[in-house]
């Protein structure tokens, strides 16, 4: 799974999240979006719900079991939920690490 398919399953969830959502309120399809904290435009229902929504998207598309909002994610010096483009990133490295672990190189 490449990042552009990443990106686009986070644009994906952010259209199902605009439908719930009145006109004024609705986030933009750009890697600049800023999803929560400061200036965000999610609560953090509104939050979990979106990478839930990814989460599912990118476990079906790769048939891995990688869990986004854990200790790990919570554990990390800058928030990678706090915009498209660090949300985007995060996944792209979990699921890359999913992978290797799944897959270990032989010796």
């Amino acid at each position: 799974m490449n990042r552009d398919e990443v990106v686009q399953m986070i644009y994906d969830a952010i259209a199902r999240a605009n439908e719930l959502r009145s006109p004024d309120e609705r986030l933009t399809c750009s890697e600049e979006t800023i999803l929560y904290g400061a200036g965000g435009g999610l609560d953090s229902l509104n939050l979990v719900s979106l990478i839930m929504d990814v989460e599912e998207a990118a476990n079906t598309r790769t048939g891995a079991n990688v869990v986004l909002a854990d200790e790990r994610a919570m554990g990390q010096r800058r928030n990678p939920f706090r915009d498209v483009r660090s949300l985007a990133d995060y996944v792209v490295d979990r699921f890359r690490e999913a992978e290797t672990c799944q897959n270990p190189p032989s010796s």
